[in-house]
């Protein structure tokens, strides 16, 4: 379900994002191909936005179509810097794929940005 949940946000919001950078803001594919900064920007701009959707909503497109929110440990909705934390530990971790093999080895079957920011996806009831 979460799988799910970020191709959805992919296609809502990353997307948009690469789209009106290369051919609005660049003007070509060429030229957002040269431009690692332009790359950069829209990786940043989608985890801002999307922890943006976390703090104020527990969800992202995603997560409200798949039914999920994310919630700290205490049951409330993370704080932006929680939710920008949290993506940015997202982000190394997959780089490094612990954070893809990572819930595999853990017993309660969670991800490493969860544990580290104490977080935790539930099944909106």
């Amino acid at each position: 379900m979460r799988f799910k949940a970020f191709v959805t946000d992919i296609f809502m919001i990353y997307t948009p994002l690469l789209y009106i950078m290369t051919y609005i803001v660049l003007g070509s594919a060429q030229s957002f191909r040269e431009n690692q900064s332009a790359i950069f920007i829209c990786i940043f701009l989608y985890g801002f936005i999307s922890s943006a959707f976390f703090a104020a909503k527990s969800q992202t497109p995603g997560y409200r179509y798949m039914g999920l929110i994310l919630q700290t440990k205490d049951n409330k909705n993370p704080t932006l810097l929680l939710a920008l934390l949290r993506f940015f530990i997202w982000l190394l971790s997959m780089s490094l794929l612990i954070g893809l093999l990572f819930p595999f080895f853990h017993p309660q079957k969670i991800t490493l940005h969860d544990l580290i920011c104490r977080t935790k996806v539930l099944k909106n009831s």
